[in-house]
Formats: C-alpha cells, structure tokens, sequence
C-alpha cells in the first residue's frame, strides 16, 4: 500500500509539514552545535586560567598535601573540577571533586578528554615550570555541559515536531481555501450533460484561471464538433433520401425489366448519373459546412485575390461554356485567409450565377477594394431573389419557392459560412435591370 497521500490537499500538507520540520531541525542542530562548541571553549579557557592559577600556588598545594577540607581545597570544592601535581607519573598532590573512578594522569602536555565509567572530563596538562619535571594536571567534569547538549537536543526535537504539526494544520486550513476553486471545477465537470457543457469561470488564482479558461475552450470546440456531426448526420439523412429513393428505383426498374427499350434503359441511366452527381455534390457540400462548423481548418495565409478569382472564372467558363463571364479587376493588396475556403465561395457564386440566370446568360465578375476591405462582386442576369427572401436564401437547403435548377441548395450556405469565417460578409442586392448581385466582402491585410 502506497503511503503517498491520494488527495492534493493532503500531499502539500504533508510536503510542507516535511520541509518546515527539516529546516527546523537543521537549523536547530546548527545552533545545537555551535552552542556546545562554546560551551567547550569555555571550559578549555577555564582549565588554562585555573592553571595558571595553580601554578602561582604550587607550593601551597604541596604543602597542604591530601587535606580535604584546607584552604586550597576549599576553592575547588563543588566545582566538579580536580587539580594535580604529577612527577614522573605519578600522582605528588591532588584537590577537587573526586570522580566515582578514578582518572588517568594524562601521558602528554595538552587537552585530552577523558571518560570513565559514564563519566567525561576534560585535562589540561603542562609543566609546572619550564624544564621542570613536574607536571600540573586540571581537570573539569563534562557532565553539564554534556547534559545540556542533550537537553538542547531534545528541545530541538520537540520544537522541530511542533512546528510540523502547527504547519501542517495551518497548511491544511489554507489549502481548503486555496484549493476550493478546483472543488467548484471538479464540481462542474461532473454536472457536465447535453445541456450544460461550461465549466465555472474562474478568476483567481491565475493558474486555476487558465485552466478554467482551456477547459471551457476545448468543451465548447467538443460541443461545436459534437453539434456539427449531429447536424451532418441530419442534413446528409434529410437530403440523402430522396435522390437514393430514385436512385433505388431506377436500379429496381432495370432489374425487374431486362427486356426494356434501350432508348428507356438510357433514360433511366442517365437519371441515375444525374442522382448520382446529385449526391455527389451534396456530401462534398455538407462536408465542407462540417469542417468549417467544426474549426477544422488550415492555417491561415496571405492571398492574392486576383489570381484566385481569374482561376476560378476560367474554370467557370469550362463548366458552364454557354454562359458568357466577364472579369474586371483592380490592383489590391493580400488578404489573409483559407486558399481552399475562398475557392469554394468564389467558385459556388459563379456557378449559382450560370445556374439561375437566363439560359446563354452572361455573368459579370467584378475585384475591387477600399482602404479596409476586398470585394469580390459577381452579377447576373437571371430573374433574382425578392428581397424578403435573401436572408432565407443564406441557410441550408434553400432553394427558393421556384427553383431552376436541380442543386443542393447549399451554394449560398456555403458562401456565407466562409464570409463569417473570414470575418466578412454576404450581401445579395438587385443587379442593374434584372438579376442579382452577390458581393463577398473580405477584410485586407492590415
């Protein structure tokens, strides 16, 4: 089982309770160290002043001999310290607290620590003068300073576990207000439904800010796809039925009847084609209008109109050769686009154009732009569209109440997707006599 806690809360409780009782515990044995170091120091300072000491009253510590309650011995006496004067190794006089074992005479000049039993002292050795060969040892007992070393450890511990625990109540009571913005996040994303695809917007802090602000834009491009789709799969089964239909129809006419006319089984063919092309163009239509519906689009690059609209009236002459096009053009900079997607406009306003005006008509192309926009204005002479009825025009499968043609009826949807995603527009006005004029406004590059 893992120890790791599993809610974020209490991980950064725990992190930094961790860390709060680390740095005080480090810190704490830092100063737990430099105060022993002194207290040593102290007691080195205090064995060579005693020392000296002693030595300016040697020969009253020699004559007094082993009297324990002398003058002498009487300074010594409950300072856990001991004096003695060694010759050749051995012990000459000796005053001060008795160890409860005793001590080693120190075999060479200097500091030595000294433990006996539980017991550590600390000696100082030197001559009693120079060349003599008497020696003077001072010692002092160890024990407080060693018992203080242990209490500031404890104390150290004590205080480094406190301030963990006072820390990790604080952190938990902070984290909880923190943290709540994320409660309210993971709060809605369980509301999430059909009818409910927003996240809480939140402002603070900056973090959960962002994160809020990406959810929210990926849930509303999900829900745009997720519409999209829906609305594909509508439209291709609502408009889909009728040229199947036929199509099945005609398909079941020439297998129940193989012995037809052959004038009668190419009439039946070639209304196939037709169907076939017929749904063809509808699913290449619908397609399109997903894909824009949905943002799945290319990266966006600068164009040259002129070219793109020459081209596709060349090609419009090809699909329509008894319609007669016209192109006039003035200089204007790029504009920042899709090179498909304006394709695809252009091309549906030229075909509409040949489509709905009269037969052997003539359509007249027009590029020209102001200090902000570019307009693509294509004319025909066809019978045109009341006015009550443009804006109808511009939706999916509006084909007008007498239409000429056998289209989609999703030409102008397609235009008008495209204006609005080039954050431009559709206008559909009278042309000059009859007709209609179709402008395709697109801003220029700034």
């Amino acid at each position: 089982m893992s120890i790791v806690p599993q809610s974020l809360r209490a991980q950064i409780t725990a992190s930094v309770a961790l860390v709060v009782m680390i740095v005080v515990a480090l810190a704490g044995l830092v100063i737990v160290v430099r105060i022993d170091h002194r207290d040593r120091a102290d007691v080195d300072q205090q064995l060579t002043s005693r020392a000296d000491k002693v030595r300016q009253d040697a020969a009253k510590l020699t004559n007094q001999g082993n009297r324990p309650n002398d003058e002498y011995g009487g300074l010594l006496a409950g300072s856990q310290s001991l004096v003695r004067l060694v010759v050749d190794g051995q012990i000459v006089a000796e005053r001060g607290d008795q160890p409860t074992q005793p001590l080693p005479v120190a075999t060479q000049d200097g500091y030595t620590t000294l433990r006996v039993g539980s017991e550590t002292w600390r000696s100082l050795t030197e001559p009693l003068s120079a060349g003599s060969a008497e020696r003077i040892q001072v010692l002092q007992d160890l024990s407080p300073v060693e018992q203080r070393r242990t209490d500031n450890i404890r104390l150290v511990s004590v205080t480094a576990i406190a301030a963990m625990l006072v820390t990790g109540a604080g952190v938990w009571l902070v984290t909880r207000l923190i943290l709540q913005p994320l409660q309210r996040l993971r709060a809605g994303a369980a509301r999430i439904s059909d009818g409910n695809q927003q996240l809480p917007s939140e402002q603070r802090p900056q973090e959960v800010a962002d994160l809020s602000a990406a959810l929210n834009a990926m849930l509303q491009q999900l829900q745009t796809s997720t519409q999209s789709t829906r609305r594909f799969t509508a439209d291709a089964g609502h408009e889909l039925r009728t040229p199947l239909t036929s199509l099945g129809v005609n398909l079941e006419t020439l297998q129940r009847n193989p012995a037809l006319p052959k004038d009668q089984q190419q009439q039946i063919v070639a209304a196939s084609l037709a169907e076939h092309q017929r749904i063809t163009a509808l699913l290449e239509g619908l397609q399109t209008l997903a894909r824009g519906d949905a943002g799945a689009l290319p990266a966006r690059a600068d164009l040259d109109l002129a070219d793109l609209v020459d081209d596709a009236v060349r090609h419009a002459k090809a699909r329509h050769p008894e319609t007669a096009y016209t192109f006039d053009q003035t200089p204007l900079p790029l504009v920042d686009g899709w090179q498909v997607g304006l394709r695809i406009a252009v091309d549906n306003l030229l075909d509409n154009a040949a489509l709905h005006g009269h037969p052997n008509g003539r359509v007249e192309v027009r590029l020209h732009c102001d200090d902000q926009w570019a307009f693509i204005t294509v004319t025909d002479d066809g019978p045109g569209i009341p006015a009550a009825d443009r804006d109808a025009m511009k939706e999916r499968f509006a084909r007008g109440p007498n239409p000429r043609s056998h289209g989609s009826g999703l030409g102008l949807a397609l235009v008008q997707q495209q204006a609005e995603l080039h954050r431009g527009t559709l206008t559909l006005t009278d042309a000059p006599g009859t007709g209609l004029r179709a402008i395709l406004a697109v801003p220029l590059n700034s």
